[in-house]
């Protein structure tokens, strides 16, 4: 009799979403094949990774590695630290929602994917203290995708927060004062303490 296929657990799955706003990603060789899950850090966010890690450690059949690569353009040797997980079927919903025609998008229904958790693995990921504010830098999403998110922030957590342009098709979401208090109130438990300089 075959064991059964892992499931996401409900704190995987929150964590997952809030990742995959940031720099996490799924691969899929094939169609026919089962997503993974990568995740990859500068070495300078160890303690963030290796937690990452502990989050899907059930999923993985090794520990992060430490990848060495140089910038040949600066002479600057750049240490990452990656896993990945198996290819499993509990993967491919996020996969298909994610990156619907191959390239990674914002969901359209974002709304009922993110909880606090997930937006705070989302700011420990891809985000950065401003001045006393916040910013999440979401370049790698087009305008649409950002003005979801904006939508999702205020009806989820009624976050006022503004899209800046960063280049003429690069945009970043940026929390605005008034929101600061609640943000921070609503992430601030599940941070890690590596972490909690970007909401100081």
């Amino acid at each position: 009799m075959k064991s059964p296929k892992p499931v996401l657990s409900l704190i995987q799955r929150e964590i997952l979403v809030g990742g995959m706003l940031g720099d996490c990603s799924i691969y899929r060789a094939k169609v026919t094949h089962n997503a993974r899950l990568y995740v990859q850090q500068g070495a300078v966010h160890s303690e963030y990774l290796n937690h990452l890690y502990s989050v899907f450690q059930n999923l993985c059949s090794s520990g992060p590695k430490l990848y060495v690569s140089l910038d040949k353009r600066s002479n600057t040797t750049y240490k990452a630290l990656r896993f990945n997980t198996h290819s499993l079927p509990c993967f491919n919903y996020y996969r298909e929602v994610f990156y619907p025609e191959g390239i990674k998008i914002v969901p359209a229904n974002i709304k009922e994917l993110l909880t606090a958790r997930g937006l705070a693995y989302w700011a420990m990921d891809n985000g950065y203290k401003d001045r006393g504010n916040f910013r999440f830098a979401t370049e790698s999403f087009s305008r649409d995708d950002v003005l979801l998110l904006l939508a999702v922030l205020k009806e989820n957590f009624s976050l006022d927060c503004s899209l800046n342009t960063v280049k003429s098709t690069q945009y970043r979401i940026y929390v605005k004062t008034n929101s600061m208090v609640q943000f921070r109130a609503l992430v601030s438990p599940y941070f890690l303490p590596s972490m909690l300089y970007k909401l100081q």
